[in-house]
Protein backbone atom coordinates (compact mmCIF):
# COMPACT_ATOMS: atom_id res chain seq x y z
CA UNK A 1 0.00 0.00 0.00
CA UNK A 2 1.16 3.62 -0.74
CA UNK A 3 0.66 6.58 1.05
CA UNK A 4 0.58 9.87 -0.87
CA UNK A 5 3.00 12.51 0.70
CA UNK A 6 1.30 15.44 2.38
CA UNK A 7 2.61 18.80 0.41
CA UNK A 8 2.87 21.42 2.99
CA UNK A 9 2.34 25.00 2.28
CA UNK A 10 4.49 27.78 4.36
CA UNK A 11 3.67 31.44 3.99
CA UNK A 12 6.76 33.59 3.23
CA UNK A 13 7.66 36.22 5.70
CA UNK A 14 7.30 40.12 4.28
CA UNK A 15 11.29 40.02 5.14
CA UNK A 16 11.92 36.99 2.35
CA UNK A 17 9.18 38.06 -0.30
CA UNK A 18 11.85 40.17 -2.06
CA UNK A 19 13.33 37.15 -3.68
CA UNK A 20 10.24 34.62 -3.91
CA UNK A 21 9.78 35.80 -7.48
CA UNK A 22 13.15 35.57 -8.97
CA UNK A 23 13.94 32.20 -6.77
CA UNK A 24 10.50 30.30 -8.14
CA UNK A 25 9.91 32.09 -11.37
CA UNK A 26 13.10 33.62 -12.65
CA UNK A 27 13.77 30.91 -15.43
CA UNK A 28 10.43 31.74 -17.27
CA UNK A 29 10.37 34.38 -19.92
CA UNK A 30 8.71 37.40 -18.86
CA UNK A 31 8.67 36.34 -15.54
CA UNK A 32 8.74 39.79 -14.25
CA UNK A 33 4.51 40.17 -15.76
CA UNK A 34 2.85 37.33 -13.99
CA UNK A 35 2.07 38.93 -10.37
CA UNK A 36 0.12 41.92 -12.52
CA UNK A 37 -1.43 39.05 -14.55
CA UNK A 38 -2.47 37.32 -11.53
CA UNK A 39 -4.06 40.27 -9.51
CA UNK A 40 -5.27 41.44 -13.06
CA UNK A 41 -6.93 37.53 -13.81
CA UNK A 42 -8.50 37.93 -10.04
CA UNK A 43 -9.86 41.08 -10.57
CA UNK A 44 -11.92 40.14 -13.82
CA UNK A 45 -12.87 36.47 -12.07
CA UNK A 46 -13.85 37.92 -8.76
CA UNK A 47 -16.91 40.64 -8.45
CA UNK A 48 -16.44 41.47 -5.20
CA UNK A 49 -12.59 41.62 -5.54
CA UNK A 50 -10.93 45.49 -5.67
CA UNK A 51 -7.17 44.65 -4.39
CA UNK A 52 -5.44 44.74 -1.36
CA UNK A 53 -2.23 42.71 -0.12
CA UNK A 54 -1.29 39.37 -1.25
CA UNK A 55 0.67 36.44 0.90
CA UNK A 56 3.17 34.59 -0.86
CA UNK A 57 3.79 30.77 -0.51
CA UNK A 58 5.78 27.96 -0.82
CA UNK A 59 5.26 24.18 -1.35
CA UNK A 60 7.25 21.20 0.08
CA UNK A 61 7.29 19.96 -3.31
CA UNK A 62 9.08 23.06 -4.81
CA UNK A 63 6.25 24.80 -6.07
CA UNK A 64 4.69 28.18 -5.23
CA UNK A 65 1.55 30.25 -5.21
CA UNK A 66 -0.17 33.31 -3.97
CA UNK A 67 -3.84 34.22 -2.70
CA UNK A 68 -5.24 37.57 -1.63
CA UNK A 69 -5.11 38.30 2.02
CA UNK A 70 -8.77 39.13 2.50
CA UNK A 71 -10.94 39.63 5.28
CA UNK A 72 -13.72 37.50 3.42
CA UNK A 73 -14.14 33.31 4.81
CA UNK A 74 -15.56 32.63 1.07
CA UNK A 75 -16.06 34.85 -2.03
CA UNK A 76 -17.74 34.17 -5.35
CA UNK A 77 -15.40 33.10 -8.15
CA UNK A 78 -16.63 33.40 -11.77
CA UNK A 79 -14.78 31.81 -14.36
CA UNK A 80 -16.38 32.64 -18.01
CA UNK A 81 -14.35 30.12 -20.06
CA UNK A 82 -16.09 27.72 -18.57
CA UNK A 83 -19.45 29.57 -16.69
CA UNK A 84 -18.16 27.50 -13.56
CA UNK A 85 -18.72 29.21 -10.48
CA UNK A 86 -18.25 28.55 -6.46
CA UNK A 87 -17.88 30.63 -3.64
CA UNK A 88 -13.98 29.89 -2.25
CA UNK A 89 -11.92 30.57 0.42
CA UNK A 90 -9.22 33.14 -0.44
CA UNK A 91 -6.32 30.49 -0.18
CA UNK A 92 -8.00 28.73 -2.90
CA UNK A 93 -9.34 32.03 -4.65
CA UNK A 94 -5.37 32.27 -5.04
CA UNK A 95 -4.68 28.58 -5.97
CA UNK A 96 -7.55 29.17 -8.95
CA UNK A 97 -6.27 31.98 -10.53
CA UNK A 98 -2.62 30.50 -10.23
CA UNK A 99 -3.35 27.19 -11.68
CA UNK A 100 -5.33 29.60 -14.31
CA UNK A 101 -2.24 32.10 -14.77
CA UNK A 102 0.42 29.25 -14.67
CA UNK A 103 -1.18 27.13 -17.45
CA UNK A 104 -1.66 30.54 -19.72
CA UNK A 105 1.54 30.88 -19.16
CA UNK A 106 3.29 27.75 -19.97
CA UNK A 107 1.98 27.85 -23.70
CA UNK A 108 2.63 31.02 -24.06
CA UNK A 109 6.52 31.14 -22.96
CA UNK A 110 6.74 26.50 -23.32
CA UNK A 111 9.07 27.20 -20.58
CA UNK A 112 9.29 23.77 -18.96
CA UNK A 113 9.67 25.94 -15.89
CA UNK A 114 6.42 26.98 -15.58
CA UNK A 115 5.14 23.24 -16.22
CA UNK A 116 6.61 22.12 -13.13
CA UNK A 117 5.51 25.17 -11.13
CA UNK A 118 1.45 24.15 -12.58
CA UNK A 119 2.03 20.40 -11.67
CA UNK A 120 3.14 20.77 -8.12
CA UNK A 121 0.18 23.28 -7.43
CA UNK A 122 -2.01 21.38 -9.10
CA UNK A 123 -1.05 18.48 -6.72
CA UNK A 124 -1.27 20.54 -3.98
CA UNK A 125 -4.62 21.27 -4.85
CA UNK A 126 -5.81 17.66 -5.08
CA UNK A 127 -5.17 17.81 -1.15
CA UNK A 128 -6.63 20.87 -0.44
CA UNK A 129 -9.82 21.10 1.53
CA UNK A 130 -11.54 23.26 -1.47
CA UNK A 131 -10.70 20.86 -3.93
CA UNK A 132 -13.49 20.16 -5.71
CA UNK A 133 -14.61 23.82 -5.98
CA UNK A 134 -10.77 24.56 -7.12
CA UNK A 135 -11.10 21.78 -10.01
CA UNK A 136 -14.75 22.43 -11.10
CA UNK A 137 -13.60 26.09 -11.45
CA UNK A 138 -10.33 25.62 -13.65
CA UNK A 139 -12.06 22.89 -15.82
Amino acid sequence: MSSIEQIISKEVSLRHRDNFWFKHFGAIPQWLKIESVIFHTLDQLCPDYHGGFWSFCTLSNQGAYLYPDLPEEKLLLINPHNGHEAQVSPHAMGIVVCLLVFSLWSFKTESEVMCERFYQLREFASQHPEADAIFYLID
